[in-house]
């Protein structure tokens, strides 16, 4: 069999004329999905025109929060349009990620942001480490030793785990490693989302275009999954109390909503 693959991919002309039947086949969720994109940006106008403070206080962390779940969930809407569904779950992954940060910042503000700044020059010394390994410039080595004796060698990047016990949503980290298998990480799993097993694995094709409405409605609910939980800890941490009869609304229509199998 010879494939013949969009010349563009999914930026192709025929996926994007494809993209109202695969919003139409899954209606009533994508619907449910924007609604909640608006409740989030109706939050955020409203938080970056109270929250006016140094960078790393709590009320600006959690506006920060908010704008970067926003931008993934966002794209992993734009993704689901096309059926982009492995893509779109990679991207829920890091929602999920962010309301395990908002859900710290309810539990233990303090120990969070001082992960913050932990990781962040774990990081920075992590690169430092690096150049210095790969740097044949003598006089570069030197910079960089003392530039990495300058840092504390104890200094933590952020574990996912560790800031899920944090706070509420502790058991939001299985779902966590379910996406990071499923899609976010090249893993047997995800690489399985790029062939058609037949007759128990005896026999495949490749699998390429579009997901089922299925696997799209799937991916759809992890977004969700991930997102409602930073709105609800945003608001309610900022006190934006204006939004409460929307978000009661929000968190009990996915409470209607089934729960898809993936694991």
């Amino acid at each position: 069999m010879e494939w013949s693959l969009p010349k563009a991919g999914f930026l192709s002309t025929d996926v994007e004329d494809a993209v109202p039947a695969i919003l139409q086949a899954n209606d009533e969720l994508f619907g449910f999905a924007r609604d909640v994109n608006h409740l989030i940006m109706a939050i955020a106008q409203e938080a970056v025109n109270t929250v006016h403070t140094s960078s790393m206080s709590e009320e600006a962390v959690l506006v920060r929060l908010l704008m970067r779940a926003a931008g993934f969930y966002q794209g992993a809407l734009l993704m689901a349009e096309r059926g982009m569904f492995v893509e779109c779950r990679a991207m829920a992954r890091s929602v999920i990620e962010v309301s395990l940060a908002v859900s710290a910042m309810d539990g233990n503000k303090g120990k969070f942001i001082q992960m913050l700044r932990d990781d962040h020059l774990k990081s920075r010394r992590n690169r430092y480490q690096t150049l210095h390994t790969q740097s044949t410039d003598p006089e570069a080595r030197k910079a960089l030793q003392t530039a990495i004796g300058q840092l504390e060698k104890s200094l933590s990047l952020i574990s996912p785990k560790e800031l899920a016990a944090l706070g509420p949503l502790e058991a939001s980290y299985f779902v966590y490693q379910v996406l990071s298998d499923n899609a976010g990480h090249v893993s047997a799993s995800s690489l399985d989302h790029y062939i058609e097993p037949q007759e128990g694995r005896q026999y495949w094709d490749y699998k390429v275009g579009a997901g089922t409405p299925d696997e799209v409605a799937t991916s759809l609910y992890y977004c969700l999954y991930g997102v409602i939980p930073v709105v609800v800890g945003v608001a309610d941490l900022l006190g934006l109390e204006q939004f409460a009869a929307q978000i009661h609304e929000v968190v009990d229509r996915f409470d209607k909503t089934p729960a898809p199998l993936l694991a």
